[in-house]
């Protein structure tokens, strides 16, 4: 008889305590979705590139995402044959916003619906790297080429959606320069001659750098 109703006890508790995990929120993953392709010509009929220059083989730098969409021009004297992306910690909190964000986790996900990560599902936009690998929070693109003098586009989605504007995050004044998002990236590419230089400087904060990927991008 005790042990029925030591049973039944445990059964009890047990189904109280899932209850109470039940209505206990999960915290919140936000998902970031890279892609990387030709030029967005919708996008080139209403403003000019911005020029990526003065950015070595495996120079890393730091900067924030989801940005304001451009595409970009390689004139690093170099052909890129592969991007590397590292996710930083979610710097962004406000408790007002719906839903409410406090440092939320990200991770790399599929943001366009398309059952892949890091490809474009618009088919005016090509991709260019047909090889995508994920290692925890760094995303590799390879196996294409960016070439030197060429246009190409790459921006960043998140879900939900983190751009500035976009409804949870304020909108940035239009005389600020800093148009950053609240995610933190840190990249770096590899390129075409390897430059003797930095063959051994492919590990994120190998050079120390903490630059603002903005600063060095000239309209």
């Amino acid at each position: 008889m005790t042990t029925i109703v030591t049973k039944i006890a445990l059964s009890v508790l047990g189904a109280a305590a899932i209850s109470f995990l039940s209505l206990t929120p999960a915290r919140a993953v936000i998902f970031v979705e890279p892609i990387v392709t030709t030029k967005n010509q919708d996008i080139l009929d209403t403003k000019l590139p911005r020029t990526l220059t003065d950015y070595q083989p495996g120079q890393v730098v730091e900067y924030g995402v989801p940005d304001v969409a451009n595409n970009f021009l390689n004139a690093t004297g170099y052909d890129i044959n592969s991007l590397v992306f590292d996710l930083k910690t979610l710097s962004y909190s406000n408790p007002n916003s719906t839903p409410p964000f406090d440092n939320e986790a990200v991770q790399w996900g599929d943001v366009n619906g398309d059952g892949k990560i890091g490809y474009s599902n618009n088919s005016e936009l090509k991709d260019i790297f047909k090889d995508i690998t994920i290692n925890g929070s760094t995303i590799t693109f390879s196996g294409g080429v960016i070439p030197n003098g060429s246009l190409f586009y790459n921006p960043f989605a998140t879900l939900p959606n983190l751009a500035p504007g976009a409804g949870i995050i304020p909108p940035i004044p239009p005389e600020q320069e800093d148009k950053d998002g609240p995610i933190r990236v840190a990249a770096y590419y590899t390129a075409i001659p390897e430059s003797t230089n930095v063959l051994g400087v492919v590990i994120f904060g190998a050079l120390g750098v903490s630059l603002k990927l903005k600063r060095s991008l000239h309209c």
